[in-house]
């Protein structure tokens, strides 16, 4: 491997290339990941350092489907506006290390969850909130046309109907997802304008730096929609992995983010991030069933996608709860 990363390197333009230290890294879930180290001359200037290669596992293993050429596009893109490590180098098709992957520079921040354990959540809803802000406010004509976008202008109604089209597709019956989609489009909020959704934006994929700033990975999921999605979506995977560092301070939170981003008490609120707790599932969620699904059909294979069958079924009850909570809140006139 580290011959096969030199020679992606070369490929790209690198000379004198060095290639060490190269290993697996553990906690990619979704792709397969490895660290080295390389050193090289690339437009007349000498680097070095430490590099992470992020690429596709093999056919009918994969728990999503995604595509690391979009990837590698968005992360370039958007680099000068969120605090992401910047891609560097792309095998497409993965002529020269087997797999189609990218290069990133490797970050020395640490995990979230292992520096709150040392650290407390400090002023972490705020960094979230800043984050948050950063990552929904990217200038969407600066996102590149590879990045998936709404096919209508009502963003929010394509969203909701993922939820029809992924139980119509699925191999059994999922009437849960019916009853969703319908308490959904009943209780719609405020609209706001079009983001960078990041789809996974979870504890999972942030990282604390030696500024205590929030730095955000794994954008292959990300699309333009409803920002408010990724608030969602934070609650709701802290559910399962706590703290939920947006109910720490609900309304702290809030008003940092609608400083950020412009929005208006009515478009942002606790209640709209607690409706966004369901709404905003449904791309990982879609993308779980239909490789569940594939299991079943015989078409696909690895623990990872039957273990993640489970998720689904805490979501079940997750969503649930969820909404009833929120049905009396909006009962009570809140």
């Amino acid at each position: 491997m580290p011959a096969r990363v030199a020679a992606l390197l070369e490929a790209r333009g690198a000379r004198n290339v060095e290639v060490t230290h190269y290993g697996e890294m553990i906690g990619g879930y979704s792709r397969l990941m490895a660290r080295f180290d390389a050193s090289f001359e690339l437009d007349g200037a000498a680097e070095s350092g430490t590099f992470v290669l992020r690429g596709d596992p093999p056919p009918g293993q994969a728990i999503i489907e995604t595509d690391r050429t979009q990837e590698f596009e968005l992360i370039s893109a958007i680099a000068s506006h969120v605090n992401t490590p910047p891609a560097r180098f792309l095998d497409a098709d993965g002529e020269h290390v087997g797999t189609p992957a990218l290069v990133l520079e490797f970050s020395p921040a640490q995990s979230t969850l292992p520096w709150i354990e040392a650290n407390g959540t400090a002023d972490l809803p705020v960094r979230l909130a800043e984050l948050a802000g950063a990552l929904h406010t990217v200038p969407v004509d600066a996102i590149p046309a590879s990045t998936p976008r709404p096919t209508t202008d009502d963003v929010l109604g394509e969203q909701i109907d993922k939820w029809r089209r992924t139980a119509d597709g699925h191999v059994e019956a999922l009437p849960i997802f019916h009853y969703m989609a319908g308490w959904l489009d009943a209780h719609r909020p405020l609209p706001v304008p079009l983001g960078l959704v990041h789809n996974d934006f979870s504890s999972a994929n942030m990282l604390v730096d030696e500024n205590g700033d929030l730095v955000i990975v794994d954008l292959e999921l990300a699309t333009v929609g409803d920002p408010r999605q990724d608030l969602g979506y934070f609650k709701a995977y802290a559910q399962a992995v706590p703290p939920d560092l947006i109910d720490a301070d609900p309304e702290g939170f809030c008003a940092r983010y609608r400083e950020l981003t412009g929005y208006d008490e009515g478009q942002l609120n606790p209640a709209v991030v607690a409706y966004f707790s369901v709404a905003g599932v449904i791309d990982v969620v879609s993308q779980l069933m239909a490789s569940g699904a594939a299991l079943a059909r015989g078409e696909a294979s690895g623990s990872l996608i039957a273990y993640n069958s489970d998720n689904i079924l805490f979501g079940h009850a997750a969503w649930m709860a969820a909404t009833e909570a929120l049905e009396a809140a909006l009962d009570g006139g809140t």
